[in-house]
């Protein structure tokens, strides 16, 4: 997931803290979720995809 969200970040021009805002969470909160020490909710699952565009997220959460 790390690196994902890194690669999104990356060609997005999005900071760390620009999404950690946008998601409506701390910075250190989504360092948590995005290294897999605490789930993702569904909103900020909902927020992520329309953000980043994400088609298939079966495949990006989970996949």
């Amino acid at each position: 997931m790390q690196e994902k969200i890194t690669k999104l970040l990356e060609e997005y021009k999005i900071s760390f803290g620009e999404l950690a805002e946008a998601l409506g969470i701390s910075k250190q909160t989504l360092t948590k979720k995005v290294t897999g020490n605490m789930d993702w909710t569904y909103p900020e699952m909902t927020k992520l995809m329309e953000i980043f565009h994400i088609v298939d997220p079966q495949a990006f959460f989970f996949g």
